[in-house]
Order: C-alpha cells, then structure tokens, then sequence
C-alpha cells in the first residue's frame, strides 16, 4: 500500500533542499529509487535531514533524473541512545568496511580510523578510503533508520587519540586487562563514551601505557578472543545496551 510506512526506505536530504513541502531526489539515491525499487506515483518514502528530522513523503513526478516528493508529515529528531565515539585501528582487507557498516547499524556516533603500531600501513590513497567509508555509513544509516549519517573522520595517529575526547568516558579495549567489561560498567555511570579498539595483533605495550597515563581504562570484555572487526560491533551492542536509555 502506498500509505503504509511500516517498511519504507530512507534517505537522507538537507532541510535547505526542502521547500513548500516538496524536496527532489538526484544523482544514486534516484537511480536505486527508479530502476531498482521501481517506485510509482503514491509510494512512501522517509527522508532526514541534517537536524535529524524525519519526513514521511509521497512520490510525485519521476522525471529523467529526479524524483518529486511531496511531505505529509515531519516529526522532530531524537536523541540517540548513548553518545560513543568509535576509534578503530585500521585492518586488512574489507574489514574496516564491515566495522563501519555494523558499528553504524548499532548506534554509533563518529568513527575515527585510528593509525597504531601494528595496523597496516597508512594507504596511500587515503583520502578515497575515507570517502568510501562515509559512503558505506550513509547507506548503513539508510538501511538502519538512523536520524543522522554518524561522520567517518580522517585517519588520525594513536598519539593524537589518546588525547582526544577528554570529558567523555574513555574505554581501551585489552584482553587480560585488570577492569572487566561488567565491572566497568557497575562502577561507572553512563555517559558520552569513546571506545578504543586495536587491529588484528593488538596494542603494544608502550601504547597501552600512553593509553593509561591519558586517562584510558583497560577492560577485558572477558569472554572468547574475538577479532577485532567483531569486538568492535559486540562491545558497542553492549555499550548501548548498558547505557541506552
């Protein structure tokens, strides 16, 4: 039915695109609504915004390159449930990719791809992995329903991160650290958090030391070696599920 909006695709749009209730809708977001989903006059669609605004609209006129809404209804943002901060070390492969793509279906807020000792070298075309990793948090946070595209930041070096973030929780995630997850967990309150995750062999010592005089706390997340692109997506599930609200 073309009023049902319980299984709707979303896009995202700037509130500025919007005007007397009408938005259009270009470029790859068109092509997937017209020859993949083969929308018709009628169907429902839900926009964002920048805001985190949500839009339910109507399919207007399909022109050669654009799609016409029109706008029924518009509902304010919401607050994420916990506010994480997510710093992965670079890994081989379309690993990053995957951490991106869950850690954003999550509930993530940024992504900072963290350069450690033991990551793969810095890629040399970095400013394209970039891209093609907030493109591949965009089209998770279509696929997610989340109110905004949470930002993938530059590469930044260890030793900046570890000075970053200073009046949120900070969390390093170590196997055989001394905190275990649920210990952390009952003698901290919730709060914005920024998780810290190594590449496939780990920190080194002298960065888990840097880590601790900045401020980070070692946990343990006490259960199975998990690779790295999962401990990512496990110990943010956890994250919000202890803290959410």
């Amino acid at each position: 039915m073309a009023n049902d909006w319980r299984n709707v695709p979303q896009f995202f749009v700037t509130s500025s695109g919007i005007e007397n209730n009408q938005c259009r809708i270009q470029g790859d977001d068109f092509r997937h609504l017209a020859a993949v989903r083969r929308v018709k006059p009628g169907d429902a669609i839900r926009l964002r915004d920048e805001k985190g605004t949500s839009y339910r609209a109507l399919v207007g006129r399909i022109a050669g390159d654009y799609i016409e809404l029109e706008i029924v209804d518009a509902r304010g943002g919401e607050r994420p449930p916990v506010d994480i901060t997510l710093c992965m070390c670079l890994l081989k492969g379309g690993n990053f990719d995957l951490v991106v793509e869950k850690s954003v279906e999550i509930g993530v807020s940024r992504i900072i791809p963290v350069l450690s000792e033991r990551t793969v070298p810095r890629p040399a075309d970095e400013n394209a992995k970039v891209r093609r990793w907030g493109r591949k948090a965009e089209e998770a946070a279509k696929q997610s329903l989340r109110e905004r595209v949470p930002p993938v930041e530059q590469i930044s070096p260890f030793s900046d991160v570890i000075g970053m973030n200073q009046d949120d929780v900070r969390i390093i995630a170590h196997p055989g650290a001394p905190v275990t997850l649920k210990k952390f967990f009952h003698d901290n309150r919730a709060g914005a958090v920024s998780l810290l995750v190594g590449p496939e062999g780990g920190f080194s010592p002298a960065e888990m030391e840097s880590a601790a005089s900045s401020g980070w706390v070692a946990v343990d997340f006490g259960f199975s070696q998990l690779r790295a692109e999962t401990a990512a997506a496990v110990l943010c599930g956890i994250i919000v599920y202890e803290w959410g609200e």
